[in-house]
């Protein structure tokens, strides 16, 4: 790795969720989904708790949305810049006293596989675990629509640390290869990459304002209704 490029990724790390500032305690990923460990539990009660949710759907689908934004920001940058991607396989969930996901931990090695693979295999357990729970099943929309719809914003994030590189068509790239290309909705603009999620990540019900590619995008009615 060249110099710039070592530079481009600290700039990232900056302005990206690659690294807790504290890590905390330090979890195996496998342990913080596993249900009984109560660590994934106490993160969606505490989402519900924000959120004033009456079920369990909607702070679940926050759980996944936090998990796949500390994934994309982990890899993204990376595959952008032809990099050996990070591995996942061997994560550690950093969480606070409360046992609050804040960050992953990843060991020095890189993956063989492919983007969507590395990605996909990381957050299939966290999906059965918050099914379990009481959210939605674990091939849901609802929870891949993070997955797919944070791309977009973590390749504009790049773009304004200075990535170079066409961050247009490595969006279309990666949404392509996670086969649910309907889920994200890309444009090239004049004044950069667009990106429009076709799922709701849940966050502005819990009073954490709208995520940037959000859906409800000009409907400012829609996040007035009654949150349940």
């Amino acid at each position: 790795m060249d110099d710039s490029t070592a530079r481009l990724l600290d700039r990232c790390t900056r302005s990206l969720a690659r690294a807790p500032e504290h890590p905390g305690k330090l979890v195996p990923w496998a342990e913080f989904c596993r249900p009984l460990s109560g660590l994934l539990s106490c993160n969606v009660r505490e989402w519900q708790r924000l959120g004033g949710f009456q079920h369990h759907r909607a702070a679940t689908v926050l759980v996944a949305f936090r998990a796949s934004w500390l994934a994309l920001c982990a890899t993204v940058p990376e595959r952008h810049l032809g990099l050996p991607i990070p591995s996942l396989a061997t994560a550690r969930a950093a969480v606070d006293d409360r046992g609050m996901l804040r960050g992953l931990v990843l060991d020095p090695q890189n993956t063989e596989h492919a983007w969507w693979a590395t990605v996909s295999g990381f957050l299939s357990p966290l999906t059965e675990g918050l099914a379990s729970l009481g959210g939605p099943p674990p091939d849901s929309d609802q929870y891949w629509g993070n997955a797919v719809g944070l791309i977009g914003e973590v390749l504009r994030r790049m773009a304004i640390d200075g990535a170079g590189g066409n961050v247009f068509d490595t969006a279309v790239e990666l949404r392509n290869a996670t086969g649910r290309d309907d889920l994200l909705d890309l444009s090239n603009t004049p004044r950069g990459l667009r990106s429009r999620r076709r799922t709701c990540c849940q966050l502005w019900r819990a009073n954490a304002g709208c995520c940037t590619e959000c859906v409800l995008h000009n409907a400012p009615r829609s996040r007035r209704t009654q949150r349940g």
